[in-house]
């Protein structure tokens, strides 16, 4: 199958036909837009949530976890998080095992927060000249935890480490995501990213990624680990290389990388500037029924779409039957609230 070269700009090579899912469309109450129960604020202005922070343990160093997501509907309610069943079919591949001391995970795997961000632009925008992403997880890292006593699969991506002095400037000990980090209060403040699903405009946050140039465009933990994840856990989302660039309705890549701050680190003073590319989500939790079951999950299967376009993009049927293709990566974003 070929695939989409994030490295070599290759688009003249793709041929492979998309597997594409069909799309859902929402006759729903959108009263309470958030779908992240848990969070604890949602800025539409600055583009960040804030969510609570729990800590644990990774060879003896402190580590600090979001949760976003649950396969287990009773402990998607419990934590008030987003209910994704199709996380317990992520298999043993992309998981780590959680143990617990008390209240304390202890992760076997985890990322190293000290590697520099850099991204370089090419003339195009993208592909990049040249891109470095801000963290990296070891072999045994995945965001995606069994733990011991908790059933099911839970979304928990490592976003510090250490016992203080939080580094949200240059993310020396931080996802490049973290502008606010308090571990007394245990909360945490994360930029969002937007998007579209059906029509709608969406947030969404990006911690991981199984490619490392995909992990610094989503300012995201290269997590080599899922790659190995089960097509069954995975769902579409659409990616556009070369959309529109006006301020008002850009999109894709070129956009991204050419018209916002791409290559700064999010700071707390420039959050409201970080950009986003605008991708489009097949599928979106439904804020009407939250707990029922559902075909959403939080780990996505990129389909890229190289052909130059001069509108937004804004639901997954159009964009899949413009003939895009598989990049041959994951990312995880978890769904926070629509606008």
């Amino acid at each position: 199958m070929n695939r989409f070269s994030w490295r070599s700009g290759g688009i003249a090579a793709l041929t492979a036909a998309s597997v594409l899912l069909p799309f859902t469309s929402y006759a729903a109450d959108f009263s309470d837009k958030t779908v992240l129960k848990s969070a604890l604020s949602v800025d539409g202005t600055k583009h960040t949530v804030t969510l609570p922070l729990y800590r644990g343990t990774h060879n003896g160093t402190t580590v600090w976890y979001i949760i976003t997501d649950a396969s287990d509907v009773s402990e998607a309610k419990k934590l008030n998080v987003v209910y994704s069943p199709n996380l317990a079919n992520i298999g043993d591949g992309a998981l780590q095992h959680v143990t617990k001391r008390g209240d304390t995970y202890i992760f076997e795997g985890a990322p190293t927060f000290s590697s520099n961000r850099t991204y370089v632009a090419s003339k195009t925008g993208f592909p990049p000249t040249s891109a470095t992403p801000g963290s990296i997880g070891d072999a045994n890292y995945s965001p995606f935890v069994r733990a011991d006593g908790v059933p099911g699969v839970l979304n928990a991506p490592i976003v510090a480490s250490g016992d203080g002095n939080f580094d949200v400037t240059s993310h020396t000990n931080t996802e490049d995501r973290v502008v606010a980090i308090d571990a007394q209060a245990k909360t945490v403040t994360l930029v969002l990213a937007q998007g579209f699903v059906d029509g709608k405009t969406v947030n969404y946050l990006s911690t991981e990624a199984s490619d490392p140039i995909a992990a610094t465009v989503e300012r995201a933990t290269y997590t080599p680990k899922l790659k190995h994840a089960n097509a069954a856990a995975v769902i579409p989302i659409g990616v556009v290389v070369d959309g529109p660039r006006s301020a008002g309705d850009g999109q894709g890549l070129a956009f991204l990388a050419l018209d916002t701050p791409l290559e700064k680190a999010a700071t707390p003073s420039n959050v409201a500037s970080i950009g986003s590319p605008f991708n489009v989500l097949s599928l979106a939790p439904n804020p009407a029924n939250l707990y029922a079951q559902n075909a959403y999950s939080p780990l996505w299967d990129v389909r890229v779409l190289p052909k130059a376009q001069t509108t937004q993009i804004k639901d997954f049927a159009t964009f899949a039957a413009l003939g895009p293709k598989p990049a041959g990566f994951v990312v995880n974003c978890p769904v926070v609230a629509f606008e």
